[in-house]
């Protein structure tokens, strides 16, 4: 095991950036994720880590060793692909051992490393079938015991859930997740579902356009987001937001939402600047509160135990950067997440109310959050 340690790392490939001046630590046995929309530079930097791609500058530094022109033999890396990449006509057995027998392995020291990592994954009566003959939540973890029976310094993993159906991504994440608890091995995992990313990591790297947008742990990014496309990209319906200006007619400053002057928690700096203000969904409750307001329902969805209220947002609030977040829905709604709702949602109009301290703040203009 070994901590990984990434310094201001570019890629360009001619006069286009792939990467920004990228630096990370990674502690020694730290389950980290790399996650943002595609194109954001989040394999790029994974490839870069592993070898298979070449750094424009910058350090990398693997257990303290400088890796950065190493190749990818020499690194003491293992990686697991979106693409299980196993040999169809090779055993189950002979496909976890083949990385060792490459490197002259005594066959005795491969079969003890093979059996005990098949245990870990529950594979150990597959070991004498081929790929064809696996499911493939059963490809994925031969894919993974393969990468185990090294014994490397570091996992690297690339999307690797990404072909199997909702319900055996949901099993194998947290199989991953307790598998990396009994190794201990420091891991880097790649994906684009933020979901993932909430539920398995121990710190979240959030990637936009080849920058970090933020480093933090699961529940401080959920809770603090550092700016306008991390609070919209983390949650699931994504943050709503929008747009006010900050008045201070009254006592303390306030925007005005849905009608209502609502009292904001900031500097009377901002007095008379545009902000944009997120709620998430979950914070939207049914029926009076802090700030109540009528509304008749675009959409309703119902997933059994909580429905999905769309609404009409007025033309003062709308905010077309809320796609920024990386949430494609219409700019003029926002959504409201119900848990148990009165059957009468349906029907409309209704009332839904929020706490003004559970809003975010960001600059209109920066769409830095403003603490």
């Amino acid at each position: 095991m070994a901590g990984i340690h990434i310094e201001n790392v570019t890629k360009s490939y001619g006069q286009l950036s792939v990467l920004k001046n990228f630096s990370l630590e990674v502690s020694d046995g730290e389950f980290v994720v790399f996650v943002g929309p595609s194109g954001c530079g989040k394999s790029t930097m994974l490839k870069i880590l592993a070898g298979l791609e070449e750094a424009s500058s910058g350090t990398i530094r693997i257990g303290g060793r400088d890796v950065t022109d190493l190749a990818p033999g020499d690194r003491d890396i293992a990686m697991v692909f979106q693409n299980y990449a196993l040999y169809p006509h090779l055993t189950v057995r002979k496909n976890m051992g083949f990385g060792l027998k490459m490197r002259g392995t005594d066959p005795t020291e491969i079969d003890k490393r093979v059996t005990e990592a098949a245990k870990i994954l529950g594979v150990d009566h597959l070991l004498d079938r081929r790929p064809k003959a696996l499911s493939g939540g059963q490809r994925q973890r031969v894919a993974l015991g393969r990468a185990i029976v090294r014994e490397p310094q570091a996992f690297l993993m690339d999307e690797p859930l990404s072909n199997l159906d909702a319900k055996l991504r949901v099993h194998t994440r947290a199989e991953i997740s307790a598998l990396h608890k009994r190794l201990g091995v420091t891991t880097i995992y790649v994906t684009h579902d933020q979901i993932e990313a909430m539920t398995m990591a121990d710190r979240i790297v959030i990637m936009k356009d080849g920058a970090i947008q933020q480093i933090a742990d699961p529940d401080t990014m959920f809770k603090k987001p550092a700016n306008l496309f991390v609070a919209g990209f983390i949650g699931s319906p994504g943050m709503n937001f929008l747009r006010a200006t900050v008045n201070t007619n009254g006592p303390s400053p306030a925007a005005r939402i849905f009608g209502y002057d609502v009292p904001l928690r900031i500097p009377q700096s901002f007095a008379g600047r545009e902000v944009i203000l997120g709620l998430r969904p979950e914070h939207i409750a049914a029926g009076p509160g802090a700030v109540t307001f009528d509304v008749m329902p675009r959409l309703v969805e119902s997933l059994g135990s909580e429905k999905y209220v769309y609404v009409d947002v007025p033309v003062e609030n709308r905010v077309e950067a809320a796609r920024t977040g990386g949430d494609e829905r219409r700019a003029d709604t926002i959504i409201a997440r119900l848990i148990n709702p009165d059957e009468r949602v349906t029907e409309g109009p209704i009332k839904l109310s929020f706490d003004p301290a559970r809003l975010h703040l960001f600059d209109a203009t920066t769409q830095a959050s403003i603490e």
